[in-house]
Parts: structure tokens; C-alpha cells; sequence
């Protein structure tokens, strides 16, 4: 028989357990774990057979004996991911690797045999990392069944256009099958005039807004002066604006245009995480730490949703590294990945976080891109030298997600 039950999500923690077997001869098995949308993952675990207890690498520790309680005291270290336990208040094992980590504690489950019963007392930290943050953001709207034939278009009969401005996906509708369709995706541009390819793709060379009257591009494959862009509002009404003028950066390809006039208010423009972002990562060797890497979402020119890992957010060489491959990916979450192809550059890269959409890149090449936290100044220089190209003055910058609001672990 197997009891469950849930805790508060405790990062950093003491475990207490109170373990009564009322037959030394029936075994039992207590694991705590962290779980998500058809998603378990195990942080450690205690088992017990014929009167002796295991800790999760098989190492023999204790005994028990029917009608006497145990107690197994477990401290979890959820930022240098280790574990100490104690048995009957005996420091037994120190800094021991979790089964998987680091994830926050959020259900202990117990399988026993007759009367026996665990009584289980958690403190500690209940903050959660962002990465983990980010992943479970993703893990509460997909789940197994979950696959980019059937919910990983934003559109319904997006298809290539075979040459023809307004022809094949043009003005496609929303789609109800969207896995990510209560996420505000608006930012995202749907359509230009330029396009891609002989004959043309007008969904190809994209561009996100960040601000209302803003869009930032890939310089190798951007739009021009006099192009027109193309957004959908939430109820998949479209809009076409113009670009009235374009600024390069120097040496990074990074390319912001201004549009001849301001989008409406519920296209929802893009904003940027803060330059200090790898605060709020496990970093090793400039990269975050292989075991605490986030899903993130990127879109490629058919407008499908699809999923990655980010290996940084801001590397050493301010870059944004993310994987390109299924065989990168656990199951779920290789059910919704796409492998990026030539005419999805300048498409955008998103982390998800308190259900919003925080742009990080768009794509150079398959695995980096410059990453828009490292140039922010450089970016709000782009948008005032597009402006002064353009005859205009909006006074407008780039917009910093809060992340001081959702009191993230740092590191």
C-alpha cells in the first residue's frame, strides 16, 4: 500500500520522519520528490526489509523492530545540492548526492505494509530557484499527451505561402489547441512583407516587440526600412505596421527598428531580463549547472511552440546558449521540441515566468545568440539612434522584468 502526501515546496530543509513498522518482517519504502504534470522526480529515499534500512545507494545503516519507532532526520541542501542524515539523532552520512536535484521538496510518499505509519515534520527555506520556477511553468500546461503535431502551433492553418504575400497562412486564426495559448505571446511578429527563399516564405525573418513602437531582429537576417510587420492581437486579429528606420549594433548581431506608429495596447511588447541575471542561476565554468537548467520556449518561422534547455542566460562571451536537439530532452518535453532550420533565425527565445513571457535572444545560430540582458545599454542606444533615423522622438526604452518581485533562491 502505497500513502502520499504534500508538503509546501521547501527548498532548503530538514525532513524530520518518525517511522513506526508494526512487522519487522514487512518492508517499507519512503521517498520524497518534487512533482509536476505527470512528472516525478525522486530527491532521496529510505527503505526498509526484513528489520534493516537502506539509505538510496543501498548502504545498510540502522535496524528496527515491530512496535518501536524510528526516527530518520534528512537535511537537504538544495543549493549545494547535497544531503546529511541522521538516524535516531546519529549523524549516519554527510553530504550525499540527491537522486535528482536540485528540486524543491513537495510530497513524501510512503509504502507500507499493515499498521505501520510515518509522521513526517519539514522546515526550512520554501523558496524555489528560477529555473525551477521556469520548468514548473511549463510542466503546468503540458503533460505526456501533450505533442507539437497537435498543440504546438499558435495558428490554425499557418502554412507556407508559396510565394504569395496574403496568401497560405495569411490572417490565420488562434489556436484552441495552443498548449501554451493563455501565455501572451503578441510580441511575437507573425508575417512580413520581405520574407525568405525562392518562392518567398513571409512567415521567415522574424521580430519581437519591446516596445510599443519597437521591434528587435537577428542583423544577419533582419527586416528593412519600408518592410511591414505583421502582429495578432489576442483574438487573432491582425496588424501591419511599417518599419520606418533600422540600427545595427557594431559587432553583435543585434539589429531595432522603429515602426511608423505605436502598436495597439493588447499587443503585450516583450521585456528583458535584468543584466544581472546569473545571480538567480547555479553557474559553473559560465554555464548553468547541467542539473538546474530551465525549460525555456522558442518559436521557429511556423510559429510553433516548442521547448529547450538553457545552458546560459549570459554567458561569459554574453551570449545565451540553449540545446537544439530531442535527445536533449526528457520525456515530456521532447514531445514539444523542433529543430531549428536556416529561415528560423531572428525568431525568439522566451523564459516563462509568473506566466509571462521574458524575451532572452533571438536566434544567431542554432545553439547561441547575443544575450539582450548583456545589452541593455547598448539596445536602449539602438532604439534612440533608430528614433533619430526615423525623423522621430519616443523616448522610448527597454523594459526590465521584476524578478526582486517573486523572491527567488540567489547564488
Amino acid at each position: 500500500m502505497k500513502v502520499s502526501g504534500t508538503l509546501s515546496g521547501f527548498s532548503n530543509s530538514i525532513v524530520d520522519m518518525n517511522v513506526y513498522i508494526d512487522n519487522p518482517l514487512s518492508g517499507f519504502e519512503l521517498t520524497a520528490m518534487k512533482t509536476g504534470n505527470g512528472i516525478r522526480h525522486d530527491i532521496f529515499s529510505f527503505s526498509g526489509s526484513e528489520g534493516y534500512i537502506y539509505d538510496q545507494s543501498g548502504r545498510f545503516f540502522g535496524g528496527y523492530k515491530s512496535g518501536v519507532s524510528f526516527d530518520i532526520q534528512a537535511h537537504y541542501n538544495y543549493t549545494d545540492t547535497k544531503i546529511t542524515y541522521y538516524f535516531n539523532n546519529k549523524l549516519i552520512c554527510n553530504s550525499i548526492d540527491p537522486i535528482v536535484s536540485p528540486k524543491s521538496i513537495d510530497s513524501i510518499e510512503f509504502e507500507k505494509y499493515g499498521n505501520s505509519t510515518l509522521e513526517v515534520n519539514v522546515t526550512g527555506q520554501t523558496k524555489e530557484s528560477l529555473s525551477e520556477h521556469a520548468t514548473s511553468q511549463i510542466d503546468s500546461r503540458i503533460s505526456t499527451e501533450t505533442t507539437l503535431a497537435t498543440n504546438g502551433s499558435m495558428f490554425v492553418g499557418y502554412t507556407d505561402p508559396n510565394g504569395t504575400l496574403d496568401g497560405g497562412g495569411f490572417g490565420a486564426s488562434r489556436s484552441s489547441n495552443f498548449w501554451a495559448k493563455d501565455i501572451d505571446f503578441t510580441a511575437v511578429s507573425v508575417w512580413n512583407n520581405r520574407g525568405f527563399g525562392t518562392p518567398a516564405d513571409f512567415r521567415m525573418r522574424g521580430a519581437t516587440a519591446i516596445t510599443k513602437r519597437h521591434i528587435i531582429m537577428a542583423e544577419h537576417f533582419k527586416l528593412e526600412a519600408s518592410d511591414v510587420v505583421y502582429f495578432a492581437d489576442p483574438d487573432g486579429n491582425w496588424i501591419a505596421r511599417t518599419i520606418s528606420a533600422i540600427a545595427d549594433h557594431a559587432s553583435e548581431d543585434i539589429t531595432v527598428a522603429v515602426l511608423n506608429e505605436d502598436l495597439p495596447e493588447d499587443i503585450a511588447f516583450a521585456k528583458i531580463l535584468p543584466s544581472d541575471i546569473n545571480t538567480f542561476f547555479k553557474i559553473s565554468s559560465g554555464s548553468i549547472t547541467e542539473k538546474t537548467r530551465p525549460i525555456v520556449v522558442s518559436f521557429n518561422h511556423e510559429k510553433k511552440g516548442n521547448l529547450r534547455y538553457l545552458k546560459a542566460a549570459k554567458s561569459s562571451t554574453d551570449d545565451v546558449l540553449y540545446t537544439n536537439s530531442a535527445s536533449d530532452l526528457p520525456d515530456p518535453y521532447d514531445n514539444l521540441e523542433v529543430t531549428l532550420v536556416g529561415g528560423d533565425s531572428s525568431q525568439p527565445l522566451f523564459i516563462i515566468i509568473g506566466g509571462e513571457a521574458v524575451l532572452l535572444a533571438s536566434f544567431y545560430t542554432d545553439v547561441n545568440s547575443p544575450s539582450y540582458s548583456a545589452f541593455l545599454s547598448d539596445i536602449n542606444t539602438l532604439i534612440a539612434s533608430a528614433d533619430s533615423a526615423a525623423g522621430v522622438t519616443t523616448n522610448l526604452t527597454l523594459t526590465e522584468f521584476n524578478l526582486d518581485a517573486f523572491s527567488f533562491l540567489t547564488f
